[in-house]
């Protein structure tokens, strides 16, 4: 039944008032916000972009979808709660051993990148855009703050150098926690410089500091005594507990000390992964997950919230400072950080043109414009605006210039000899021994007794689930040259090998597949770009039960200049089932069987045999049926 007309017309206005309730404003921040991000990974570029485009766009002075304004009362506990989290997520993933494993070029990228920064963009803003002395000095500090969440997809993509890739990571994990103190004591300054003489100014930021570091080592310890005891198993219970403590020292510290509990956050975070926890990827994980969560939906609401007018007014102004961070304060930050260290030239020179700012530097201008607005401060509009301009131009700029920069600088990439060994169990060790003679072999197994073995056999390797990405993340496996992905399931195979394709870019994908399953998943294995490991079906039930029962025999057969297996590809060979190869070995160089590889005199293929599946005086490898007959090898 059709409803009548002025039904129609009453419920269109009732519809529009829905969506203006706080309710459907966050819904909808959230949808885009998640949308954004897929968007983005889709076009492989930073979804910080996106969500501050697309807050802008649907905000007041766009489309006017999100009506922002019915959110203010809770904007500023959003910001504060959702900065707490990114603060102490920052710090459980705070690298304390970039600085060891780098020497010093990262300690000194993290304390000249900020002070240079702050003076470059602090003097200009003021000089160039009036902005108060105190205020520039904050605004300098603010755009200090780098952005892991923008180099480290640009470092996976670009696959770096190990040294490269450890300076940019490091310093990104370290400036974010150095740049938000920094810019901390800069809001301290601000607020109070108008009414306390600079005695009682430095007096109240060593209390914020003591008060901050204070709380938060006293509870990271409390919360790592209940994390070690056995009162909590349940791990989604521990993570909760975790999320509950941590915004609990944020308003213990802010209570004591307006703005210290930000500090806290920092430091429980940092001291939280000292402590030596069973499970302290899975907390990072899912404080990672929910950090991710908050960024995202904070940043559509932030940049709705954004006054586009006073952006507009200071464009120019902020892309010139934008240019001078660029051209004057980054390069020069690098020269004086990495010479003298272990760097090339033409790597500092990348360094020197990598500095994308990102997550934290804006939450931290968004709350602290807050912050200035509810203390009177004049210019809050003029710094939010400025730190946006700059953040938006260094993301577009830096993704469009990471991959000719590296072209042009002739960057060379990872190791493209190492190895990461999936879920093969002893047959994987196996493997993993037989590759390591001029390779770096790493592994990644849910079996804790092979991977107990081969740590005290000096490899390097990690218990987890491949399935899981935050163990692919601790191994670096954007470092990694090729990956085999051998558990039991040809599904999981194949979906850890996209994985590594898409979210780590390894180039060279070696995939075991049980019987059949290459014909099935035919179309998935072309997309991946991916090889049949072994050039055979295989079956790890098997293979893994004769490799724990020492059944095994290794042996290697040599392909003399004569034999019918010369110019064979390996995938067109006949192995019996009783015959596995594990390596091929030419030119005194290692290589991974599949089956595209094509035989040469002089291979030596090294296989692992199963006596009694074998005939007396059988060959281990057979040339391909139809030049089956007459031939012989050995």
């Amino acid at each position: 039944m059709d409803l009548p007309q002025s039904d129609l017309e009453g419920s269109l206005p009732a519809m529009l008032e829905d969506l203006a309730n706080p309710t459907s404003v966050f819904v909808i921040a959230v949808l885009v916000a998640i949308g954004a991000q897929i968007f983005a990974a889709r076009l492989k570029m930073p979804p910080i972009l996106f969500w501050l485009l697309c807050g802008m766009l649907l905000g007041p002075f766009g489309l006017h979808v999100l009506h922002i304004e019915r959110l203010q009362p809770a904007l500023n506990t959003l910001v504060e709660l959702g900065l707490a989290i990114i603060l102490f997520e920052g710090g459980l993933n705070l690298n304390l051993k970039a600085l060891k494993a780098n020497g010093w070029v990262v300690g000194r990228l993290v304390v000249f990148g900020p002070l240079f920064t702050l003076l470059c963009a602090g003097g200009v803003a003021h000089y160039l855009a009036g902005m108060d002395a105190r205020l520039a000095l904050l605004f300098g500090a603010l755009v200090s703050v780098g952005g892991p969440t923008v180099i480290l997809p640009i470092v996976r993509q670009m696959r770096l150098s190990r040294n490269l890739s450890h300076v940019l990571t490091g310093e990104a994990m370290l400036i974010d926690v150095f740049g938000a103190i920094l810019a901390i004591v800069m809001l301290q300054f601000v607020l109070s410089a108008h009414d306390m003489p600079p005695l009682m100014i430095a007096q109240s930021l060593l209390l914020k500091a003591v008060i901050g570091i204070a709380v938060g080592l006293a509870g990271a310890h409390l919360l790592g005594h209940i994390l070690h005891s056995g009162w909590l198993r349940d791990m989604e219970t521990r993570s909760i507990l975790t999320l509950a403590c941590s915004w609990g020292l944020f308003l213990l510290a802010d209570h004591l000390s307006a703005q210290a509990g930000l500090l806290a956050m920092l430091v429980a975070g940092a001291r939280l992964q000292r402590l030596d926890l069973p499970d302290i990827q899975r907390l990072r994980h899912f404080k990672g997950s929910l950090s991710m969560l908050l960024i995202s939906v904070l940043f559509v609401l932030l940049a709705a919230n954004l006054d586009l007018h006073v952006v507009h007014a200071f464009l120019w102004e902020g892309l010139v400072i934008f240019l001078i961070l660029v051209l004057i304060a980054r390069p020069a930050t690098a020269w004086v950080a990495c010479v003298g260290g272990n760097l090339k030239r033409n790597e500092i020179a990348f360094i020197a043109g990598m500095a994308p700012r990102g997550v934290v530097a804006a939450a931290i201008a968004s709350l602290f414009a807050i912050v200035l607005r509810q203390h009177g401060q004049e210019g809050s509009d003029m710094l939010l605006a400025l730190v946006y301009i700059v953040i938006i131009a260094s993301i577009m700029f830096y993704s469009l210039l990471a991959a000719p920069l590296k072209s042009t600088l002739g960057i060379t990439g990872p190791d493209e000899r190492s190895v990461l060994i999936v879920g093969g169990g002893q047959m994987g060790s196996e493997i993993g021994r037989a590759l390591g003679e001029d390779r770096e072999v790493r592994f990644l197994d849910l079996n804790a007794e092979v991977i107990s073995k081969l740590q005290r056999s000096g490899f390097h390797a990690l218990r987890g689930n491949a399935l899981d990405p935050v163990y692919l993340e601790i191994l670096h496996a954007e470092e990694i040259g090729s990956i085999l992905v051998m558990t039991g399931s040809s599904d999981h195979n194949l979906h850890i090998a996209r994985l590594a394709s898409e979210q780590f870019h390894i180039p060279n994908i070696y995939v075991a597949l049980q019987e059949g399953d290459e014909i099935k998943h035919a179309q998935l294995i072309h997309q991946l770009q991916a090889k049949r490991l072994f050039a055979k079906p295989y079956t790890y039930t098997y293979w893994n039960d004769q490799a724990y029962r020492r059944r095994l025999v290794h042996e290697s057969r040599i392909i003399e200049n004569e034999s019918p297996l010369v110019g064979c590809r390996l995938g067109d060979i006949r192995i019996p089932h009783g015959v596995q190869p594990i390596a091929i070995i030419r030119h005194d160089r290692t290589h991974i069987p599949h089956d595209d590889f094509e035989l040469q005199a002089g291979d030596e293929i090294k296989v692992l045999t199963r006596p009694e599946r074998l005939e007396p005086g059988q060959r281990l490898l057979l040339p391909p049926a139809v030049h089956a007959s007459g031939n012989k090898h050995r």
